[in-house]
């Protein structure tokens, strides 16, 4: 047998083997380190080929510099060109020091067929010996041997490596099977990480919230609309350990809330300042799933597939409860971004059956999630709590207010609280909780009923009058913004706006006042 191996493979050098002797071979090239080859020119169809003692990565350039084919890789390879004319090769296997290299064409060449490069390092002289003579050099030891071949008809165009003889063989006892790739177990929340998690509670919410540690201090990091009308907030830990917070800072252009407290036996996450810069698109992050029924937290991972100044996108699976969650960086353990959920989207049904990515399987109401950053915050203002909780208990209320006046001149709609939360019952009796609605209702029909129609209509003026009275109420307070906090001012003007287009429509009914007493009959 393995004199049959030896008569084939001088078979094949001597050209005894018809589909091989087909193959020309143009050039070929052999050394070690790094070199740029002449020019040479070759018919369509052919490839270069070589056999290197270790790694070897050769790129083929058109005359004009531009890169047509590369490959590397350790003992055989080839790389196929369809295309005649011109070209040079840049052959490196890392050995040796080597200038700057640009992809410029070689100046002039040689179509020899044993044209070999001698790879001195660059701007290095040979060793000089005693009275100016030349010293003897060892010869090099060469690692790369490569062939330009044009291909013979009979061999297909997508074969990847052509066999042929090497200038030295590698015996195939060197090459070592590569290994299956290790089972990694997934990513796992550490005990630390669990510890960290935080619940923020107050009168009249409940969320969550982490703790942090970075190079300005210990924080609890959580939302600062959780905080925003919720009066006797308190933070626990996740054994049930009361925090004492020391002050209270919000972002300027996100909703982030940081309370300072004192470095204590509690775990915190790390978070630097660098860390805007110490993640890619693609690296895993973990996340604390907090909406699990158990109590018991589970790290859900993922990985990072979308970054902004202003949010980290990923595809963990999590429940719609885990906001407030942190966005943990699998590699070193740093906390990123605070988990945060987008405006509710409504799919349809087919789709909320078949979309296995579905949060709550089968919902037709997704609340998707993406992460705010805690790096790059434009700014923060130091909050007074109890100045803070006054400002949005009135926000609150002035929405409730203009929730009401929208119940009674469009009850056809969806009832909707000022933090999002959406039920499906219409709220066309809403209105009765703000009590001069109702009072200016109740006084309408009092002098419409039994009237003429002169009477009628001034019943409905003198609604209209007391709907315009309150819409206008709390209006010049949210105008001048000036005193207001930067999270506010963002809620002030949303609330502008709904109650000025509810202002719109009153202001519509003096010139149709008919359409208005038909609204007032129906309440």
């Amino acid at each position: 047998m393995r004199w049959l191996f030896f008569w084939l493979l001088c078979a094949s050098a001597s050209g005894f083997l018809p589909a091989i002797a087909q193959d020309h071979i143009v050039q070929e090239f052999r050394g070690r380190g790094s070199t740029t080859t002449g020019l040479f020119k070759v018919q369509d169809r052919w490839e270069v080929r070589w056999n290197a003692r270790q790694a070897v990565s050769v790129a083929v350039l058109s005359a004009d510099g531009t890169i047509v084919a590369g490959g590397s890789g350790v003992l055989r390879g080839s790389l196929f060109v369809p295309s005649g004319g011109q070209y040079y090769l840049k052959i490196s296997d890392g050995t040796t020091a080597t200038a700057a290299s640009t992809n410029t064409a070689p100046a002039g060449g040689t179509n020899t067929a044993t044209a070999a490069s001698t790879n001195m390092p660059y701007g290095v002289p040979p060793p000089v010996a005693t009275g100016g003579v030349p010293a003897t050099q060892p010869e090099p030891v060469e690692s790369w041997h490569l062939q330009v071949v044009e291909l013979g008809k009979s061999v297909a165009s997508d074969q990847e490596l052509s066999v042929y003889t090497p200038f030295f063989i590698v015996p195939d006892s060197a090459i070592t099977p590569a290994l299956p790739p290790p089972n990694v177990p997934p990513p796992a929340l550490t005990n630390g990480q669990i510890s960290a998690v935080v619940t923020v509670r107050g009168d009249d919410a409940q969320g969550a919230g982490f703790l942090m540690r970075s190079p300005d201090g210990t924080f609890v990091v959580t939302h600062l609309h959780l905080l925003a009308a919720n009066p006797n907030v308190k933070i626990f830990t996740n054994t049930g350990e009361l925090i004492t917070p020391l002050s209270l800072k919000g972002a300027v252009d996100r909703d982030l809330a940081l309370f300072a407290v004192r470095d204590d036996h509690f775990s915190y996450l790390p978070f630097s300042n660098d860390v805007a810069t110490s993640f890619n698109v693609g690296d895993q992050v973990i996340i604390p799933d907090i909406g699990q029924q158990n109590g018991v937290l589970v790290g859900k991972p993922g990985k990072v597939i979308g970054m902004a100044p202003d949010r980290i996108d990923f595809d963990n699976a999590l429940s719609p409860d885990s906001s407030g969650a942190p966005v943990i960086q699998v590699k070193n353990g740093k906390v990123l971004a605070l988990v945060t959920s987008e405006e509710p989207v409504d799919v349809s049904a087919n789709l909320a059956k078949a979309w296995p990515g579905n949060p709550v399987p089968g919902s037709e109401s997704i609340i998707s999630c993406y992460g705010l950053p805690l790096y790059g915050v434009q700014g923060w203002e130091t909050y007074d709590e109890p100045r803070f909780l006054a400002e949005t208990l009135f926000l609150k209320q002035f929405h409730e207010d203009t929730r009401c006046l929208d119940s009674y001149l469009n009850g056809k709609r969806h009832r909707q609280r000022y933090v999002g939360d959406e039920t499906r019952a219409l709220d066309n009796r809403y209105f009765l909780n703000n009590a001069k609605i109702g009072q200016a209702n109740d006084s309408f029909k009092q002098l419409a009923t039994g009237g003429d129609r002169d009477q009628q209509l001034d019943a409905a003026r003198k609604l209209l009058f007391d709907l315009d009275d309150i819409a206008d109420t709390g209006m010049s307070r949210l105008e001048d913004q000036n005193n207001l906090y930067v999270f506010d001012q963002l809620w002030a003007r949303k609330e502008l706006a709904y109650r000025k287009a509810l202002k719109n429509e009153l202001d519509d009914f003096g010139n149709n006042i008919s359409q208005l007493e038909s609204i007032a009959w129906s309440r």
